[in-house]
């Protein structure tokens, strides 16, 4: 682990290796019963996410990630990496360097063992970590992206504002959150799948009582459009874009750092 943040420090920028791996233990020994709840159902992640959504989950991160651009030599930030799919997308594209940050510990072990069985340890580093607090060095990043994230954050405000902070000016951000179809019959469907059948599948395959009763909840709370877009607003971000996939069952969110 050491090593780990000293290789950080070097290429990246962050606090000192003791800060970071300090200020981890601390907020890792306070209750977060969404951090747990994420660490329960880290084996059976990626199974759930290809099945319950008929596969698509690929398709919209590959989409969220052309929104990046990907070029060589560019350093990217992965928030809520979960199991590395993103910074993996972005790394097999090109020789950008991507740090990715969570803060489920069971979720970055499996991610380890994917960069690994795809050979990109020297391109990715994943790294312990909540939005709310990046132990990362201020206009470091020429891009940042969360896909399924954000509406995690403990503090959606102070997630986009570490964000704005940590990127280089013209950085751009990119967000990909669930969102509810706009045509209301396709809305009704959708809702009675989300509400009840994905529930009850989750449950089942998880063995986690709460994990995907918990995924409905905090969609339907996640500011939604417009809404979302004035608080990348509020936060230094211009240029900000919004767009829906598949009948608007995700969206992607964009938008670039004042220079």
């Amino acid at each position: 682990m050491l090593n780990f943040y000293l290789y950080i420090n070097q290429y990246f920028g962050c606090r000192l290796p003791s800060q970071v791996k300090q200020a981890y233990e601390i907020s890792a020994d306070r209750a977060n019963p969404i951090r747990d709840m994420f660490n329960a159902v880290a084996p059976r992640y990626d199974f759930l996410n290809r099945l319950l959504s008929a596969g698509c989950d690929k398709y919209w991160r590959k989409i969220a990630v052309d929104e990046l651009e990907p070029v060589a030599n560019r350093v990217f930030l992965d928030v809520a990496t979960g199991t590395a799919d993103i910074a993996l997308e972005l790394a097999l594209r090109d020789t950008s360097r991507v740090i990715g940050i969570d803060f489920s510990t069971t979720m970055l072990q499996l991610g380890t063992k994917k960069v690994a069985a795809r050979g990109r340890q020297s391109s990715i580093q994943l790294v312990p970590g909540a939005a709310e607090s990046l132990p990362l060095k201020s206009n470091s990043f020429d891009g940042a992206i969360s896909a399924f994230g954000a509406r995690n954050f403990s503090d959606i405000n102070l997630g986009i504002r570490e964000i704005h902070r940590v990127l280089k000016p013209q950085g751009k951000i990119v967000i990909l959150e669930f969102s509810f179809p706009q045509n209301g019959l396709l809305q009704w469907f959708y809702r009675q799948y989300f509400g009840r059948v994905l529930p009850v599948l989750g449950r089942l395959i998880s063995r986690h009582k709460d994990a995907y009763s918990y995924l409905p909840d905090s969609v339907e709370s996640f500011p939604k459009g417009e809404a979302f877009a004035s608080i990348l607003k509020e936060h230094g971000f211009d240029s900000v874009n919004f767009k829906e996939l598949t009948f608007g069952i995700t969206t992607i969110y964009t938008g670039c750092k004042h220079g």
